[in-house]
C-alpha cells in the first residue's frame, strides 16, 4: 500500500475521456477481482482543499514519492481499479504523510 503507481483516471468533468495519471494506492487488494483504491494526483495547485495532501519538493521526503513536481494528492477524488491495470511506479509515501492521511480521511467520512 501507499505506493506511486500510473492508472487511467477519468476526466472529473467528462466521465467518458481519462487519460494515464500518478496515484497512491490507499488501501490492500480486496474482492475476487483484486481491487484496490487509488487516490489521485495532481501538479495543478490552483484549489488546494482542506482534505489535499500538498506533497513538497523543498521536504526532505519527497525524493521517496517518486514524483518530479510539487504535487497534490486529492483524497475527494478516489477511484477503485483492478490492480493489473496499475502500472507501478517507483516511489512510496512517507510515514508522516500515511498519517495525515489517515487522519484526513476519517475525517472527510467521518469516522471515530
Amino acid at each position: 500500500m501507499y505506493e506511486l503507481v500510473s492508472v487511467m483516471f477519468p476526466f472529473a468533468d467528462n466521465r467518458d475521456k481519462a487519460k494515464p495519471r500518478p496515484g497512491f494506492v490507499i488501501s490492500p487488494p480486496f474482492g475476487i477481482y483484486n481491487q484496490v483504491v487509488v487516490a489521485y494526483v495532481t501538479t495543478q495547485l490552483d484549489e488546494i482543499l482542506e482534505s489535499d495532501i500538498v506533497l513538497d519538493p523543498e521536504k526532505s521526503y519527497f525524493t521517496t514519492t517518486g514524483l518530479l513536481h510539487k504535487s497534490v494528492v486529492k483524497l475527494h477524488r478516489l477511484s477503485t481499479f483492478q490492480a493489473n491495470m496499475l502500472k507501478e511506479g517507483q516511489g512510496i509515501l512517507p510515514k508522516k504523510t500515511i498519517i495525515e492521511l489517515q487522519r484526513k480521511l476519517k475525517k472527510i467520512f467521518q469516522l471515530p
